[in-house]
């Protein structure tokens, strides 16, 4: 697929890095009860001593709505303020008061005192830090049970389903893989291709980690997949951690060894068919669907436990 004709969304409602789970039993909250139970928990910004806050915002821009439905898919959005203190800049307050106080009492500070002092200066900087403002989207498939997370890290994504279980009360969730195996299986995909989901295709990016060591890496990129650096590093004992694929024409893409999707890129043609229209739904409709057909492809491939 020519990179020419595909791009990095910045739309929220067009995921870039994808955590999937699986639901452990049927997902059965209806979207009144949903709304319900997310509107007890809506954003506040952050307050002078608060460090992060987090609350419920609405999935689309043009409507106060918490939850809503789209082709069967349960959309919800979460937004996250974060105090900007580095501890780095503590430390050097802090340094500052403990040398003060060795200075005008010719004394070191003991072990608690140092402790109160540097609760005192994260207390001062607080209300003066800058802070950052962040969202994470995701969808529910009751259907295929999938909890879909537009996260690039697993902590994210942990941390929205873990406030997400707190306010419906229960989510029973897994991740999509929880086999040890995917780096085999991404292997085996690369040694024969005929054993790849059916319409994707992989891509002159990867990188490999020693099966023994896995601090031992080794990354290719722009090199022939055929190229005998591979094969010698697949020889050498290592599997292929993650790997870029490319999936029938409508989006490019990274899989790592536990089965998540990251830098999704999407065809211009299915951005700019959304962008027909002046909803934002129908960013959420084209990307869940590709998405989904993905997925489908996907999840045969995945071991996932329930717990």
């Amino acid at each position: 697929m020519p990179a020419s004709d595909l791009k990095p969304v910045v739309n929220r409602m067009w995921f870039k890095n994808v955590q999937v789970y699986t639901f452990t039993e049927e997902f059965s909250h209806s979207t009144e009860q949903m709304e319900a139970a997310l509107a007890k928990f809506p954003f506040t910004p952050l307050s002078q001593l608060q460090e992060t806050t987090f609350g419920w915002v609405a999935p689309f821009k043009d409507s106060d709505i918490l939850v809503e439905t789209v082709a069967g898919r349960i959309f919800l959005c979460a937004q996250i303020q974060d105090k900007i203190l580095p501890a780095s800049v503590i430390n050097d307050y802090l340094l500052e008061r403990l040398d003060a106080l060795e200075e005008a009492e010719g004394r070191r500070a003991g072990k608690k005192e140092r402790e109160q002092l540097k609760e005192d200066v994260r207390a001062e900087l607080l209300p003066k830090a800058f802070h950052k403002t962040r969202r994470v989207s995701a969808w529910i498939d009751p259907k295929n049970k999938w909890l879909v997370v537009n996260a690039s890290s697993e902590k994210s994504a942990d941390d929205f389903t873990a406030q997400l279980r707190e306010a419906l009360g229960t989510l029973s969730v897994v991740p999509l893989a929880k086999s040890a195996s995917g780096a085999e299986i991404l292997t085996s995909w690369y040694l024969d291709s005929t054993t790849l989901p059916t319409g994707t295709e992989l891509e002159a990016e990867m990188e490999l980690t020693m099966v023994q060591d896995p601090a031992v890496k080794a990354k290719y990129k722009n090199l022939d997949l055929a190229a005998p650096e591979i094969q010698l590093s697949l020889d050498s004992g290592m599997r292929i951690r993650q790997i870029a694929m490319a999936f029938a024409d409508q989006c490019q893409f990274v899989l790592n060894e536990k089965f998540q999707i990251k830098r999704l890129k999407y065809e211009d043609k299915l951005v700019e068919q959304a962008n027909d229209s002046d909803d934002p739904r129908s960013d959420a409709l084209m990307m869940s669907d590709t998405l989904s057909q993905l997925l489908l492809l996907l999840e045969p491939y995945t071991l996932s436990e329930g717990v």
